[in-house]
């Protein structure tokens, strides 16, 4: 099935205007003008919805995303300084109706590496608050990956890729197979290290950058994050991987840019009730290195639902964090 034709058919426009309307009703609100579609992906819809309190943000995701909806209610409820909350949510159908909480932190449009500063550290605080309550989350759907269960991951996973026609996009040959398969010592090495150190497991955003935090309505207010589509239940400093990422992209630079090495250093601080600092650093790459399957799983449970050009287009870039799993990180 192609979302995408689906979600620009009027038939469905007029099934979520339904809905829409029985949600503003209930909530004593009411539209002022016609729903707008500000986006379509394979993986999501974005729908902007009028009223007279403001605007509102309606959102359908791809069915290996429908449980976002309800992992973002039970943020709300467990963490309500630091999630935007739903004004409703229709779990069955990925679907979710959100106000509008104003501008992202990457609006401002800062070089200044001091913002990246305020998201990674906003997020530990985010993080450590979550800690305790994994129940809750995986009760609504969010996915748990264990490094201990990583290298079982993957085996399980290659026989997946092997066993697809050759001119599928996730269809890997068995030599390449067999390049991954070699990786998982090396990738159970690392589980071990995170383990040994006693940092627990938490929310591991999976795509943590300025554009999933909204600017805060005072200096000191905690940050509220969205978009928790491609999230898991894992090591907390695996959600570094992006923010290195877009940094090197952002400046041109490396991860030896002493602008990204304060910035890690500030989020790991969070983190020294655990360890000193030192230690936290040692499993720093450790972690980013299980942030790449953390983000081939969140492409697989996509593409699975995807139409066969996103599939073409999408498909290989998910296989590259496979092959690429034991690669180094911060070199």
């Amino acid at each position: 099935m192609d979302l995408q034709q689906v979600w620009a058919s009027p038939a469905w426009h007029q099934e979520i205007q339904q809905w829409i309307t029985q949600v503003l009703q209930s909530s004593c609100l009411t539209q002022t003008g016609p729903l707008e579609q500000a986006r379509i992906r394979f993986w999501s819809t974005q729908v902007t919805v009028p009223t007279d309190h403001g605007q509102l943000w309606f959102k359908e995701n791809n069915p290996g995303q429908f449980a976002e909806a309800a992992i973002v209610a039970s943020l709300a409820e467990l963490t309500p300084d630091h999630v935007a909350a739903p004004l409703a949510i229709e779990p069955a159908r990925g679907w979710m109706l959100t106000p509008d909480h104003g501008k992202t932190l990457a609006s401002l449009k800062s070089a200044d590496y001091q913002l990246w500063v305020r998201v990674v550290t906003g997020f530990a605080d985010f993080q450590r608050q979550l800690v305790p309550h994994r129940s809750p989350l995986a009760a609504v759907g969010l996915i748990s990956m264990d490094p201990a269960i990583a290298g079982n991951f993957v085996s399980n996973q290659l026989l997946l890729h092997t066993g697809l026609p050759p001119d599928h996009p996730l269809h890997l040959s068995s030599q390449a197979a067999d390049g991954i398969y070699a990786s998982i010592p090396a990738l159970e090495e690392a589980a071990g290290a995170m383990s040994a150190l006693g940092v627990p497991l938490s929310l591991e955003h999976n795509d943590l950058h300025a554009d999933n935090a909204f600017i805060p309505g005072a200096t000191n207010a905690p940050l509220r994050f969205f978009d928790f589509g491609d999230s898991y239940w894992a090591h907390p400093f695996s959600s570094l991987y992006v923010p290195l990422t877009v940094m090197q992209e952002q400046w041109q630079t490396t991860v030896d840019d002493p602008r990204i090495r304060a910035v890690v250093t500030a989020y790991l601080e969070r983190w020294t009730d655990y360890a000193p600092l030192a230690e936290l650093r040692l499993v720093v790459e450790p972690a980013l290195k299980l942030a790449r399957l953390h983000r081939y799983g969140s492409w697989l449970r996509l593409l699975i639902h995807a139409d066969d050009a996103s599939m073409r287009q999408y498909g290989p870039h998910a296989l590259e964090y496979l092959r690429t799993l034991t690669d180094p990180v911060l070199g």
